[in-house]
């Protein structure tokens, strides 16, 4: 690999700089959920990107320990992100592996993963981002990375954002380098408003638009090529990446963050370092702003998340849904940390159920519908070790996972095997009164799952299959 940086910081491995003094941050916790998973793993290594590691955007002019504390955090534990916050309220001996680092994306882990790793890509390992560290992709790095995923028991892997989201803003600053845009006309811009004594506060407005005005037409050729490689990387990468993880430890435990409205949010509830206290100059929006924003972040997350939550399914991992992380600009504040903290020990397989069955095991597909649908009372085994996800379902076990999600009543004696139409049918006809709204969501589940299965309307329902279904029925 091609040498990044041209300035490298001493080398410093995940392993000789974790210790287990740090204070422990557990306020907002669940204090349940820490209690039952306390101690259940010993072997902690956080994956990701900037928001894993605990990187803040909003530095402080009087601080240089703070900036140092939380800007150049590639590959450390920062006290306070979420990692240092799940490994001292849950892992044994508080310990952690802390492999995050800004920039990350996809394609750099499955580098730093893959022996044969060979796919070009001018922006790997970002110097824009991954300031931090010397060689975050040399040879010793690689090493300590597979060796700290082989030997986790628990791993949570945040990555996402900078695949499809900070890799068009990396190209956007390139263009305007590569144009060296309107320089000229925006220095005689500020001479002009100083001679004349004009409004000085309005100079760096101007000057932005002129710049974005003399890049548009290098941006509008560059951005669509730029959007439809960032999304198809991060889609063509996601299950190779995950697959990669289980082949060097199939049988650790995986969550996996989804992505939550972060920038978008800060934008207009940002913090400046002190949880609770806006940024100058800060505004809410009013609420046309905010329900165009909210179906604006609402689409791009679920474009960005539609990857991790159908790996969910497919691998066996866990999703952990972030929404309602509070964040400084486009990265959680400290109550995020410990909200996301708290997400991820809440949705930790229940120890008394992880590899219960033996044809469902951690890791392997179904394994967190089939979890959920059994310690909620939704679905039962078949034996006390299997739950036989490849059975076709039955119409009593459809009506009797309907009646505790519901509230009703409905027979629970029919053994006819249940196809897709009939399932549909019955999510929508399932003896509830419904209004409107709960009407169209019926509907709207009814023809998700139809187009699942190609409208098939006579393809058989697995129980597999149905766990996944009831879940997000439940939920």
């Amino acid at each position: 690999m091609k040498k990044i940086f041209r300035t490298s910081v001493a080398l410093l491995l995940a392993v000789t700089i974790l210790a287990s003094s740090f204070v422990c941050f557990a306020g907002g916790l669940n204090e349940d959920a820490v209690a039952l998973h306390k101690g259940q793993y010993k072997n902690y290594v956080l994956l990701g990107d900037s928001v894993a590691s605990g990187y803040r955007d909003v530095m402080s002019d009087n601080d240089d320990a703070y900036n140092k504390q939380y800007g150049e955090t590639a590959y450390f534990r920062v006290p306070g992100s979420y990692a240092d916050v799940l490994a001292n309220a849950i892992i044994e001996d508080k310990s952690m592996t802390a492999f995050a680092g800004p920039g990350y994306r996809t394609i750099e882990i499955r580098y730093m993963l893959e022996d044969d790793f060979d796919e070009e890509d001018d922006y790997m390992f970002h110097p824009a981002q991954m300031n931090t560290v010397g060689e975050p992709g040399s040879e010793e790095y690689r090493t300590a990375y597979k060796k700290a995923v082989a030997e986790a028991d628990l791993i949570t892997l945040g990555v996402g954002g900078n695949d499809w989201g900070a890799y068009l803003g990396w190209v956007i600053a390139d263009v305007f380098e590569a144009e060296n845009v309107a320089d000229k006309y925006t220095a005689e811009l500020e001479n002009f408003f100083k001679e004349n004594g004009m409004d000085l506060s309005k100079i760096e407005d101007l000057v932005e638009l002129a710049h974005t005005a003399g890049a548009l037409p290098a941006l509008v050729k560059t951005l669509p090529e730029a959007l439809s490689y960032g999304l198809g990387t991060f889609y063509n990468n996601w299950d190779i990446m995950i697959q990669d993880i289980y082949n060097l430890n199939p049988d650790v435990t995986l969550m996996v963050l989804g992505m939550s409205d972060n920038s978008l949010k800060g934008h207009y509830f940002s913090y400046d370092g002190v949880p609770g206290e806006p940024v100058n100059g800060g505004e809410e929006p009013d609420e046309t702003t905010a329900a165009v924003t909210k179906t604006i972040v609402d689409f791009i997350m679920s474009v960005g998340n539609k990857p991790m939550i159908e790996g969910a399914e497919n691998f066996g991992y866990t999703y952990v849904d972030t929404a309602g992380t509070t964040y400084v600009d486009s990265h959680p504040d400290a109550a995020g940390h410990v909200f996301i903290a708290n997400k991820i020990i809440e949705a930790l397989p229940h120890p008394d159920y992880a590899n219960k069955f033996d044809d469902v095991k951690i890791g392997t597909k179904y394994y967190n519908a089939v979890e959920y649908v059994v310690t909620n009372g939704i679905m039962a085994p078949t034996s006390s070790t299997t739950f036989s996800p490849e059975k076709i379902l039955n119409k009593g076990e459809l009506n009797k996972a309907l009646n505790v999600i519901n509230g009703t009543n409905n027979p629970t004696d029919d053994t006819e095997e249940v196809n897709v139409m009939a399932f549909a049918k019955a999510v929508i006809n399932d003896g509830t009164e419904k209004d409107f709204a709960e009407l169209i969501n019926s509907l709207s589940f009814a023809f998700n799952m139809l187009s699942d299965y190609g409208f098939n309307f006579t393809a058989k329902v697995t129980r597999g299959e149905a766990a996944n279904y009831f879940k997000a029925l439940a939920k």
